[in-house]
C-alpha cells in the first residue's frame, strides 16, 4: 500500500469500532488519531467538513461516516469482499447495516450513557483521553446531553421496561436471521455482521443488554464469532 491510512476516532464509538474491524479484516495497516471529547467541537470540523467521526484519511482524501468509509474501503481495498455479489444478499446487507446504524445505535446510547449504573462505567471510558477537569464535568454532562438526544429521537421518552421489550424483539430478530447459519447474510462474514456486531457488542456490555443476550445463546455465539473474525490480530 503506497499511502498510509489514518483513522480519526473516538475509541469507544461503535461506528469507529466498525471501521477498525473492516480495516483489520482487510489487513490494512492504519494509524489512529484519537480526538478527545473536550476537543471535538474544535478539532472535528477541521478533520472533515461535515464534522463527524470516524473519519478516514487516505491518499489525500478524508472520508467521514462509517458507511461511506466502508464503501470507500470496498472500492479501494476489495479483498476480502464484505458486500455480497448476489443482488438480493447485497440488498439485505445494506438494510442490516442501516438498521444497526440508525436504530440499534440509539439503544446502545440509551443503555450505556443515560442509565446511571451503566453511565458510571462508560462515561469514564468515553473521556479517558480528556483532562481531569473535563472527566469530572462529563460524569454529569454526558448523561444529561445524551439523554436530550435520546428523548428527541424517542427511545429516551419510553419507560425502561418498554425499551427492554423492544430490544428483546431486536435480539429475537437476530436469532431468526441466523437460524442455523454462522453469519447474517450468506455463508461468509459481511459488512452486515460487522455493523450489527459493533452496536450489539455495546448493548451486550450494558447490564440490561447483557442479560438479554445471555438468554439467547445463538446471538451470544454469533457475537463471539464475529469478534474473533474481526478483532485486532495483534491482541489475539
Amino acid at each position: 500500500m503506497a499511502e498510509s491510512v489514518v483513522l480519526h476516532q473516538f475509541e469507544i464509538s461503535p461506528f469507529c469500532d466498525k471501521v477498525r474491524r473492516i480495516l483489520q479484516v482487510k489487513d490494512i495497516p492504519y494509524q489512529i488519531r484519537e480526538v478527545p471529547v473536550s476537543r471535538s467541537p474544535f478539532d472535528t470540523p477541521r478533520v472533515n467538513r461535515i464534522g463527524k467521526l470516524p473519519c478516514l484519511e487516505h491518499a489525500g482524501r478524508r472520508i467521514a461516516d462509517s458507511s461511506h468509509i466502508a464503501s470507500y474501503l470496498e472500492e479501494h481495498f476489495p479483498e476480502p469482499p464484505l458486500r455480497p455479489a448476489d443482488p438480493a444478499a447485497r440488498a439485505l446487507c445494506h438494510v442490516l447495516e442501516d438498521w444497526a446504524d440508525e436504530s440499534l445505535y440509539f439503544y446502545e446510547m440509551t443503555l450505556r450513557f443515560t442509565y446511571p449504573r451503566n453511565a458510571a462505567r462508560f462515561v469514564p471510558q468515553l473521556v479517558a483521553h480528556d483532562p481531569p477537569w473535563f472527566q469530572t464535568l462529563a460524569r454529569y454532562a454526558v448523561p444529561f446531553l445524551l439523554g436530550r438526544v435520546t428523548r428527541a429521537q424517542g427511545i429516551g421518552r419510553k419507560p425502561r421496561e418498554m425499551v427492554r421489550q423492544e430490544l428483546a424483539l431486536h435480539l429475537d430478530a437476530l436469532v431468526g436471521l441466523l437460524g442455523e447459519r454462522e453469519w447474517l447474510v450468506g455463508d461468509a462474514l459481511t459488512l452486515a455482521d460487522i455493523s450489527v456486531f459493533s452496536q450489539m457488542a455495546c448493548i451486550r456490555a450494558a447490564d440490561e443488554g447483557g442479560a438479554l443476550v445471555a438468554e439467547r445463546p445463538a446471538v451470544a455465539s454469533w457475537l463471539d464469532r464475529v469478534d474473533q473474525a474481526t478483532g485486532d490480530r495483534s491482541r489475539q
